[in-house]
């Protein structure tokens, strides 16, 4: 009957004093948090607050829900905690790893994928500009010198992953990036402190998309956007097709869905967006397609950027007995076989949405 968010509206009225005020703090317009209030009060059957002189006062039956919600409140954060910390302790097995190959194949993919995912990330002169995920500064290096006279503070919950970043940032001598380490469930600042805010490949690694983008659009100002790129696993087709190749792609999509992730998340976008309360959202699907007369993405896609990262999960993989290591070696070298005179597809997903 009564419901977490329940418990959250009362317990931040009960701090801000009014509903215009904790609805500005949960990130909810004042009829949707009025409608909750009522919604709850009809449950109850009984009042929460009255109104004396232009001030919000808790009934009596309130305060008793008020006090006794406060305790579950606290219990909760501390779950949260508790899970915030198993979660950082299992970073080891982010499903692409932090090793020296996979930060050679992120920073491939990103070099690779530039033009087609990143001619139109550009922000206004000196906006301020949040990028969840940054990882080893792959993303960062692109979007950064595209956009010199914007403010960017880039975020990742793996202090070495922010460590090779920022060597990176460092060495392309850009001056318009600050780093910080941040937990998107928890980040570190005051509502509505960025005009815009970049997640490039972040949704998929976690396991409720949608309190990450709740928490993301709190840090939003009124009216900044959101951008959001992310792959498709199950978008991609490619000749000579073969099972032993479909087979290691679908072990990196079931590793992925077993360690709390969704491969194919691309596709959920528009509705994660908009259920999320964002508005204007539109999805724009951007299709690689890869050839002999594309030598270069031959190279830097197929080869460095797709079948890298089957690769780069092959021993989790086998030793999560999702597929054995023999079908696995056969899948990958059948997926190297589409470079040699072969065809490759697969389709990235970028969202831009207005808060």
């Amino acid at each position: 009957m009564i419901e977490v968010k329940h418990l959250r509206l009362i317990d931040t009225v009960s701090k801000v004093g009014s509903l215009n005020k904790a609805a500005d703090e949960l990130c909810l317009t004042q009829s949707a948090l009025s409608h909750q209030l009522k919604e709850l009060e009809l449950k109850l059957g009984v009042e929460i607050f009255y109104r004396n002189k232009n001030q919000l006062l808790f009934t009596k039956e309130g305060k008793e829900l008020r006090d006794a919600g406060a305790g579950i409140l606290d219990q909760l954060k501390g779950l949260e905690k508790k899970v915030k910390e198993i979660s950082q302790s299992q970073l080891k097995k982010y499903v692409h790893g932090y090793s020296e190959f996979e930060s050679r194949r992120l920073n491939n993919q990103a070099k690779t994928m530039s033009d087609l995912l990143h001619y139109d990330s550009v922000w206004d002169e000196n906006s301020t500009v949040l990028e969840v995920g940054c990882g080893i500064g792959a993303q960062t290096s692109i979007i950064s010198v595209k956009n010199l006279a914007t403010n960017f503070t880039s975020i990742d919950l793996s202090e070495s992953s922010l460590t090779k970043a920022k060597e990176t940032i460092d060495a392309l001598g850009v001056e318009n990036v600050t780093f910080r380490h941040a937990d998107v469930y928890d980040l570190p600042f005051d509502t509505g402190s960025f005009d815009h805010i970049f997640v490039c490949f972040v949704l998929e690694h976690l396991a409720d998309p949608t309190k990450a983008l709740l928490e993301i659009k709190r840090v939003l100002k009124k009216g900044g956007t959101l951008m959001v790129i992310e792959g498709d696993h199950d978008s991609t087709y490619f000749y000579p097709e073969t099972k032993a190749a479909k087979k290691a792609i679908q072990a990196q999509v079931d590793l992925q869905s077993k360690n709390g992730g969704n491969a194919n998340i691309g596709r959920q976008l528009f509705p994660l967006l908009k259920d999320v309360g964002f508005s204007n959202v539109h999805v724009d699907p951007r299709q690689v397609y890869v050839d002999q007369s594309r030598p270069e993405m031959v190279e830097g896609f197929i080869k460095n950027t797709f079948t890298a990262m089957i690769e780069g999960v092959k021993e989790e993989a086998v030793n999560a007995k999702i597929i054995s290591s023999l079908e696995m070696e056969e899948g990958i070298n059948d997926l190297l076989k589409t470079a040699d005179g072969g065809t490759f597809c697969y389709t990235f997903f970028k969202a831009k949405a207005f808060k």
